[in-house]
């Protein structure tokens, strides 16, 4: 039987919802108990280094992880043990460290598949006559990328930097309500870097998105709220600016000066 996945949130609850979530790899704790909650509309950075725990956190929601222990429920419906595949049924779109686009295909065609990929539809063939309202949607995905000029360029002939715009465009062709960027700007040039935080100050306000990031200035611009993280915990929850003034943090990061 499919599972239910009609949305049983109510306007004022959280979208993401984590419960004393806890994974563990054998003896190896990713995860330490952790408790989360993001509103709809909030603009939320995770940070922490290597090892913290950020995109093993990532993959719960997004279901390519099932937790050890503790619950996932996002936009009132228990995730816990959903499969990735729902996720984009609840409006739930993601990024990933590595590209997971076809690189045998044309930029258009990514963007086009992961249109049908929202809408639960497959497909073996893509006619260049296909669907034409998908198709347009994925040309302006295309252009709010900077990939316009690029849609018939086949995925394996761009730059990590074009491969990187191309995931952030495969993830919000699908027009999501919470969208989860891992590192979107690793591998940007400085002018690509603004431009991405533009592009992420312009989107709906009502979209929730959730951001890892090691760029602390494309973080600390684009998120109203910061999450730390170490040791698989969440150490540190404020403002952009309480984070940068809290002790603990730049103990976490050594006194990075990224943090001052």
């Amino acid at each position: 039987m499919r599972p239910d996945t009609t949305t049983g949130a109510t306007s004022g609850d959280p979208v993401v919802e984590l419960r004393s979530v806890v994974v563990a790899f054998g003896g190896l704790l990713a995860l330490g108990g952790v408790d989360l909650d993001v509103a709809q509309g909030e603009r939320l950075a995770i940070l922490g280094p290597n090892g913290a725990g950020k995109t093993t956190l990532f993959n719960v929601v997004a279901g390519d992880l099932v937790p050890t222990e503790g619950s996932v429920v996002l936009k009132g419906v228990d995730c816990t043990h959903l499969p990735s595949r729902h996720r984009p049924r609840l409006g739930v779109g993601r990024t990933y460290q590595k590209a997971r686009s076809f690189p045998g295909l044309a930029v258009g065609d990514n963007l086009y598949l992961a249109v049908v990929g929202r809408h639960g539809r497959q497909r073996a063939l893509l006619p260049r006559s296909g669907d034409h309202s998908w198709r347009d949607r994925a040309a302006a995905a295309a252009e709010s990328v900077w990939l316009y000029d690029r849609l018939d360029t086949r995925v394996a002939d761009l730059s990590h930097g074009q491969k990187r715009q191309l995931e952030i465009g495969m993830a919000i062709v699908t027009e999501p309500d919470v969208l989860l960027l891992d590192e979107p700007a690793s591998g940007l040039s400085r002018g690509e870097r603004e431009r991405l935080t533009g592009l992420l100050d312009e989107l709906a306000a009502d979209s929730t998105l959730l951001l890892i990031e090691h760029d602390m200035d494309v973080a600390f611009k684009v998120a109203r709220r910061i999450v730390v993280m170490s040791d698989g915990k969440i150490v540190a929850s404020g403002t952009p600016e309480e984070i940068q003034a809290n002790a603990l943090v730049h103990e976490i990061y050594l006194g990075s000066e990224a943090l001052t």
